[in-house]
This record gives C-alpha cells, sequence and structure tokens, in this order.
C-alpha cells in the first residue's frame, strides 16, 4: 500500500566519495556548513511534501518506504506546487532514493540499488518534460535541474549538472526571486560561479518580507 503524503511543520578523483567529502570541507562558506542543496531543508510552512521529521538531522523519515518514492513525488510536484515547495520535496526525495546518505563521503558509497533509484526517479521526472505544455514545461524543467544538482550534491554522481537547466528556466519564467534562490544554491558549490553573486542579489530583492523566500535566504545565506 501506497505511504502517506503528509504534510510538514516545517572534478572526478580516486575515491570520488573520499574527494567529495573533502570538498564538503573546504567548501566556501557562502551558505550554512555542508552540501547546500542537501543538508539544509527549506522552510515550507504547511504544505505537503514527502513525510519529513525534526528528530532527524537531514529532515526526514528514516521509516519511510522509497518503494514509494516515484509515485509520491511525482504526485506532490503538480502545476500549483510552489518552487521551494517542490525544492524541498525534491531534497528529500534524494536523501530517500539514496536510502538516508548511506556511505556519504566514504570510499564504500552508495549501491547499485541507490543508484537505481535516483537515476530512475530522474529519468520519470526528465520523461514529464514530454508530456507538458506551456508553464507547466517549465516547472517539469524546473524540477529536472534542481533534481539533477541535488543528486550532484549527494555525492552519487559529480558529473551531473542541473545549473544550465535552471537557467533555461529562469529566462522562460521571467524574472523569478524563487528560481534565482535556487540559482544561488546550485552556484554556490563546490566552486562558486561568478553568476553567483547576482543570483543571489536578485532573490533578495525580490523577497517579500515574511515570505518563505525571504525565510529560506535568510536561513540559508544567513553570513553572506
Amino acid at each position: 500500500m501506497r505511504s502517506k503524503i503528509v504534510s510538514t511543520r516545517q572534478r572526478r578523483s580516486a575515491p570520488p566519495l573520499l574527494a567529495f567529502g573533502l570538498a564538503v570541507l573546504l567548501a566556501p562558506a557562502t551558505a550554512l556548513a555542508g552540501t547546500p542543496l542537501i543538508c539544509h531543508p527549506y522552510a515550507i510552512g504547511a504544505a505537503k511534501s514527502l513525510p519529513g521529521s525534526d528528530g532527524d538531522w537531514k529532515g526526514v523519515n528514516p521509516a519511510y518506504d522509497r518503494k514509494n518514492l516515484v509515485p509520491d513525488t511525482l504526485a506532490l510536484l503538480t502545476p500549483e506546487t510552489p518552487i521551494i515547495v517542490r525544492m524541498e520535496t525534491l531534497r528529500r526525495a534524494a536523501i530517500y532514493a539514496t536510502a538516508g546518505l548511506r556511505g556519504w563521503g566514504t570510499q564504500a558509497g552508495v549501491n547499485a540499488d541507490d543508484r537505481a533509484t535516483a537515476l530512475g526517479l530522474l529519468e520519470k521526472l526528465r520523461d514529464r518534460i514530454k508530456d507538458a505544455r506551456g508553464p507547466a514545461q517549465t516547472l517539469a524543467l524546473f524540477d529536472v535541474g534542481f533534481f539533477t544538482e541535488t543528486l550532484r550534491h549527494t555525492g552519487i554522481d559529480q558529473s551531473l549538472d542541473g545549473y544550465a537547466l535552471l537557467v533555461k528556466v529562469l529566462k522562460l519564467r521571467g524574472p523569478d526571486p524563487e528560481v534565482e534562490f535556487a540559482l544561488a544554491l546550485a552556484s554556490s558549490w563546490p566552486n562558486r560561479r561568478k553568476e553567483h553573486v547576482d543570483h543571489l542579489a536578485r532573490a533578495r530583492a525580490g523577497a517579500q518580507k515574511g515570505s518563505l523566500l525571504a525565510t529560506n535566504l535568510a536561513s540559508h545565506f544567513s553570513g553572506s
């Protein structure tokens, strides 16, 4: 039986994941410590997402059955789902896909089942681009770009890069401070892109006082 979707209160070297772990420690202090798209949950208020937990530092529920991950994730990413809620859903999905980041930063790394689950979800997200039109297709592009970039931050495959897709989304949607926030995060680690400062400035300029965007900017870029 499918698990219940709940609401929340809240370049390559050997061994690759050992290098990934070192990169975490040496990452620029643009955002909070750790990989920015994985280590720090996004505040989404009472919006629905994959099951979360206040008792786990990753903000996920260890009891969740990831056999439900693909249908649960796709069901949550509707055309009405706000960008930041999409970001948190995809962040949790990446953690569940890698079984709670087991092997993160170690030589053992993720296993074949983790890789198949993560890349299988990515493929399903890509398939949705072909079937969508207009604004819904742009959101489908965002999901692929952001999930690709988030998977890179798990260390599952350092060759993954979703930044260019997120830039394309911004061009299609026009000025959008929430997409700029996603781009600010994607451009901050492990090596800060030259575009990072502009993405962050535009996200801040467009954030309304008291909004989820303003809350997340304050929590993720408090020292910038």
